[in-house]
This record gives C-alpha cells, structure tokens and sequence, in this order.
C-alpha cells in the first residue's frame, strides 16, 4: 500500500460512517487519517513476512489501561491482516482457536471482540470504505492493496469502527509497528522464545514519540464456575404436574449458521437455531431461530420445553454436546425426571444440521 496520494483528493467530510453508526460516536476525519497513515505504515513492513500468527504483541489502552492483544494473518499469502482481541476473554478466545477447541466460524462470531484492518483488492471494498479511502487520498490503481478497518462485537458481524474504536486500532497498530521496527533493527531479537510470553509496547514519557517493549506473561483465571439455568416459571408451569407419557431420547443441539439479521446501514447480528431432535426418529420437533445474545443454554431450554408440549411426552434421556451446557441444564432435567447424557455425537442432530444448513447455503 503506496504513501503515494491521488492527484485529485475528494473534500473531505467532518465524520465517517454516521448513518451506520447511529446512536454512537463516529470517527472524524482526523482520526481516521491517523488511523491510516498507521495502517501505511504496518502495510510498509509486511508484517506477516515477520511474524507468525502465534506471536502476539501487547498493548494497553491509553485510557481504558485495558490489554489488547495483537496477531498478525497472512503468512499463508490468502488473508493479510491485523486482528487485536480485547482484555482477557480475548486472549482466552485466540488460545482456543489456536488450539483447535472452537473451530465453528459462528461460534467465533458469538464470542469475538475483537478489532482489525486488512488488506484487501479494491473490488472487495464496500461503498464506505471507498468513500472514505479517496477522502484519504489513496491511490485507486489496479493491483495496490486497501485497507479496510472493522470491528467484530460478540454476536455480530463486522462492521465500521466508531470513534473510540478507531483510536485504539491506531493504538494496537502503532504497536505492532514499533515490534516489527525492532525485530527490523536486530535481525537476532526473539520476543517469543519463552511460552505464553508476549512483548508489550508502552509510550516513553517525553514529548518525542518514543516507545518501550517489556516481556508480560498474562495469567489467565480461572472460569467461573457454571450457574444453573434459572428460567422464569411462567415457562416451566404448564409442563409441571402433567402426566406425559416418558419415552424415547432427544438430542438438543445448537446451530451456529452465520446468517446476518439487520437492517441495511446497521450492524448485523449473528442468528443462530437451537433444535430439539428425535434420536431415533430424526424428526425435528421445535427448531428456534435466535440471535446469539441469548445464552445457549437458555435456547436450548427453551425448545425442550417446547418440544416436550407438542409431543405431550417427555424424553427418558437428553443428550447433549456441551458439558457446560450440560452443566447449565441439570437441575432443569432432573427437576423433571429426564437423565441427561453428554455425548460427542449426536447423529440425529447431526443430520437435521446439515439439512438445515444446506437449505440455507450454509457451510456443513
């Protein structure tokens, strides 16, 4: 990406992004100049012929003083990308992705804060980032790389980084800048030869931008531990005291299917489907579809109980995936008599799964 600037450089606005951003503060011209001219200068120093995704580069937020931490893609030559996870359920979600734990993209999306800029061909803009783009004067040859900056909030797509979020991007960015100066300088330096152990760049005190790198190696806590699932009873009274009959097994299952729900020029959110399945039958008794700021074991609930009603029966056994959730559920199935069963696979559920996201273009 070229510091070369285009010849005609369009008027520039006051502020980015403000019918997308409704409701919030969005980022003036100003900050996204710096923030460009920050992203120029990380794309100057290909950072993915540096760095591996693995080696994280720290920094604090110079108001919040909360960490973020930096991973750079694009050692494989398909995604060329910056992305920094806040606070400690960040680097808690990367360290799972790394090791393979989630691996679902939706489950991802339901969890994720995380911002970033990538790289990309000016085909893949959207009309915004354009907009902005030739406000910045970037060049609009062919073949030249753009960036694009976005934010990713759990339970929702990407999107538009608004003023605060825009001013610590810059930060994060600056920081894997000043890494990848270092390493640049002395070619030997190694910020990761200990396990879990991260360089942290901080600002010099002075009036010359100068910047200090220590080695943190963060502790994570522990999870807490998990809270029974505490429905309202007006749910739960229509099913107490029936004399259902007690047969067969359900398997309960949660969908991440990456379809987006907003309206245009407003930020997406993630749907997901929880479903009740027959174990023997196959037969999908109550399928919800939900955005991912309900708890999952609250979706899941919720069809069990919806599944029971229309059936007039309920399951002998539950059996479920997730011994979290499972965990979240317990006194709600022994409360009415159902054992429940943690299984790696469901096969029944399975099944309606793959139906289900074929149906809706989704990946199996």
């Amino acid at each position: 990406m070229p510091k070369k600037r285009a010849d005609a450089t369009p008027a520039s606005p006051d502020l980015f992004f403000t019918k997308e951003l409704a409701g919030e503060e969005p980022p003036s011209f100003a900050a996204m100049k710096r923030l460009y001219e920050r992203a120029s200068d990380l794309f100057g120093y290909r950072p993915w012929q540096i760095l591996s995704e693995s080696e994280l580069v720290v920094t604090r937020d110079s108001k919040s003083g909360e960490p973020w931490y930096c991973s750079v893609m694009g050692s494989m030559g398909e995604v060329y990308s910056m992305q920094a996870y806040r606070g400690e359920e960040g680097l808690r979600l990367f360290r799972s992705i790394a090791a393979e734990d989630i691996t679902d993209p939706g489950e991802v999306l339901a969890s994720m804060h995380c911002l970033s800029v990538e790289f990309v061909p000016r085909k893949e803009l959207k009309r915004q980032d354009r907009e902005l783009l030739a406000a910045l004067g970037h060049p609009q040859g062919r073949g030249l790389a753009s960036p694009v900056f976005r934010v990713i909030r759990p339970g929702f797509h990407p999107w538009f980084v608004n003023a605060e979020e825009a001013r610590t991007l810059a930060e994060c960015i600056r920081s894997v800048v000043v890494i990848c100066a270092a390493i640049a300088n002395q070619k030997d330096v190694n910020f990761w030869d200990r396990a879990d152990t991260y360089p942290i760049v901080a600002r010099a005190d002075g009036t010359e931008p100068r910047y200090n790198i220590n080695l943190i190696k963060p502790v994570l806590p522990a999870q807490p531990p998990v809270a029974p699932l505490n429905l309202p009873e007006v749910l739960l009274r229509p099913l107490r005291g029936r004399d259902y009959a007690v047969r067969g097994a359900m398997e309960l299952e949660y969908v991440f299917s990456g379809a987006a729900v907003g309206k245009a020029n407003e930020r997406a959110a993630c749907i997901a489907i929880a479903l009740a399945v027959d174990a023997e039958t196959g037969i999908v008794h109550a399928p919800e579809a939900i955005d991912t700021s309900v708890p999952t074991a609250e979706a899941l609930a919720r069809v069990f109980l919806k599944a029971v009603q229309s059936n007039r029966a309920f399951p002998r056994e539950v059996r479920m995936r997730s011994q979290k959730h499972a965990a979240s559920l317990g006194p709600l199935m022994e409360s009415f008599g159902v054992t429940l069963r943690v299984a790696n696979r469901l096969p029944a559920a399975e099944e309606a799964r793959a139906h289900l996201l074929g149906f809706m273009g989704g990946k199996q």
